[in-house]
């Protein structure tokens, strides 16, 4: 209960944030002058409560506008609409484990309406991992660690093939935000109405088995963006 908790108010705190993600995305090349709007869901499932003795495991999923920043430090940021996967693990029966990003085909992910079950059945490979580190754009760049070409599977023997069907519990957790930013001759205003259903979740990986999640949770977002100007990097602190 305290994990689910704590989740529910990162993820609050996370879309508080949206507007200085965006300006971010917006320098890096992502979003440009305009009016826009955007949609994402998004799953997560964690095995982890039986304490260091038993099995690490999460798989999180963002399918929507994703932001990844190459392993170069100069290199330019892009934003593509995608569905990555953020998956992580540590067997203690073999002291092995690793983590990595992927991008995997948007068929693969579903969500149903009204957020009670949603479904992931994917094969995670080298072809697969992120163009860089990823982070979903709307989660104030609290994102997904691990890139192409920079360790973006480290630790993992790939291919690896992941199972994960979610079940809400009927309680949807709903939140709005408005907000307005300005800096230096740049401006946005935006919206942003998300939606959160805990429950639970049965994962299958071929590494670690069939597990049952210790915290599950099946979200979306839908927002707008309304940009006006350049925004500089001063603003944003790179």
């Amino acid at each position: 209960m305290i994990v689910r908790r704590l989740v529910l108010v990162f993820s609050i705190a996370l879309c508080g944030s949206l507007a200085l993600a965006a300006g971010a995305y917006a320098a890096g090349g992502g979003f440009g002058p305009g009016k826009m709007s955007f949609s994402s869901t998004a799953a997560n499932a964690t095995v982890g409560k039986s304490g260091p003795a038993g099995p690490y495991l999460n798989v999180s999923v963002n399918q929507g506008y994703n932001s990844f920043q190459p392993t170069h430090p100069h290199g330019p940021r892009t934003v593509m609409y995608s569905t990555m996967v953020f998956y992580s693990d540590f067997n203690p029966a073999t002291g092995v484990g690793g983590s990595g990003c992927f991008v995997v085909p948007a068929s693969d992910f579903t969500v149903a309406r009204g957020l009670q079950s949603a479904s992931l059945h994917t094969t995670l490979t080298a072809d697969e991992q992120c163009p860089g580190f990823g982070t979903p754009v709307g989660k104030g760049g609290a994102g997904f660690a691990g890139g192409g070409g920079g360790g973006g599977g480290a630790g993992l023997t790939l291919p690896i093939t992941v199972d994960v069907t979610w079940t809400g519990n009927g309680a949807i957790t709903k939140y709005s935000d408005r907000f307005s930013l300005s800096c230096l001759g740049y401006a946005q205003d935006g919206t942003n109405v998300s939606s959160d259903s805990a429950g639970g979740a049965m994962i299958t990986t071929s590494d670690l088995g069939q597990l049952a999640a210790d915290f599950a949770d099946v979200s979306s977002s839908d927002g707008t963006f309304d940009i006006s100007g350049t925004p500089q990097p001063p603003c944003f602190g790179y």
